[in-house]
């Protein structure tokens, strides 16, 4: 069973029409994260597909119209607002968005260079630095690569922290930093990246107490994960088009983890704390892989997606989770259409 589009239309007009007193946050987006509320509510389960019973969770608002300097074009798809409910039903809107993008219905993000990442932005390359993969992921690269787990030469450690002044879209020089920092890991060899660690500008900002409003003159220009990864990864790979493969490591967003905790008790039960890969396995066609997409460790990958559709072509994108020893991963497979 799956979450009918009426029902999706339903739900979200009747949730703008509750957030239209509320005060909104900054406009959500990838990396920016941490300000959705995913109540928990009870799962039916069938052997096609994992859904939700009816809920009557409050959703809590986050999102404005997108600010002007943007470099993706990042639509507004429904009310920034989230349960499991309504995260499916804003998944599937992204993954209609993607679809149109991919049919070139959608204009493209913008392109940025090495001016774009300096102006807020220094980097750090350490190649083989942490040994490798992560614990946990061995199992997945050799899965997607016929046995080949990549050697600690091909993982590149990248890391980016927001410690520099720029200047801000009004162009006015900003010398306070917010420290935000981006690392990843970068795997050429088998088209794939999986990020370690994240922690948004504007998050850092929201977390200090801001006001919302002085946020968006307060951060890079370049700062979304979508934005990040893509420019990145293109530094590195000789064939960034091949781009497959999309990871997160070790999950700590209370939000995702609501997400994929139930997905895995739903089926797993007491069990769920060590479910090693490939865990569980959806496709978009899956409500599951529409709340998965929505979440806050999906939402980037999502962007990117829709930015870079004409770049990239065709994906039906499938996503795993698994629990190693207490640590949640996500792992989207962006598969080229055809293939």
């Amino acid at each position: 069973m799956t979450v009918s589009r009426i029902s999706c239309a339903f739900f979200a007009f009747a949730i703008s029409v509750l957030l239209l007193s509320s005060r909104p946050y900054g406009r959500r987006d990838d990396a920016d994260l941490n300000h959705i509320s995913l109540h928990r509510s009870s799962l039916e389960v069938d052997p096609a597909n994992i859904t939700l019973n009816q809920s009557h969770d409050v959703a809590l608002q986050f999102g404005r119209p997108d600010n002007t300097f943007n470099f993706t074009s990042s639509p507004n798809l429904v009310a920034r607002a989230i349960n499991y409910l309504l995260a499916i039903c804003k998944g599937g809107q992204f993954w209609d968005d993607i679809q149109k993008a991919f049919n070139g219905q959608r204009p493209a993000g913008q392109n940025f260079g090495p001016n774009d990442f300096n102006n807020g932005w220094t980097g750090t390359q350490v190649q083989g630095g942490l040994g490798g993969l992560p614990p946990g992921w061995d199992p997945a690269f050799a899965s997607f690569a016929n046995g080949r787990v990549p050697n600690a030469a091909e993982v590149l450690n990248y890391q980016a922290a927001q410690n520099k002044g720029f200047r801000n879209s009004r162009g006015n020089p900003v010398e306070n930093p917010t420290g935000a920092r981006f690392h990843v890991l970068y795997v050429p060899s088998h088209n794939a990246m999986v990020a370690r660690y994240v922690e948004s500008p504007s998050n850092l900002l929201t977390s200090r107490q801001v006001p919302h409003g002085d946020i968006p003159n307060l951060i890079p220009p370049l700062h979304r994960l979508s934005d990040l990864s893509w420019y990145t990864y293109s530094q590195f790979s000789p064939n960034p088009v091949n781009l497959r493969y999309i990871g997160h490591h070790f999950i700590t967003n209370r939000d995702t983890l609501a997400v994929i905790d139930r997905l895995l008790q739903a089926v797993y039960g007491a069990n769920a704390q060590n479910i090693p890969w490939p865990g569980l396995r959806f496709d978009m066609n899956n409500d599951a892989a529409k709340a998965l997409l929505a979440t806050p460790n999906g939402v980037g990958i999502a962007y990117l997606m829709l930015d870079r559709a004409v770049v990239l072509g065709r994906r039906h994108p499938v996503v795993y989770i698994w629990n190693f020893n207490g640590f949640r991963c996500m792992l989207w497979d962006l598969v080229p259409v055809g293939s």
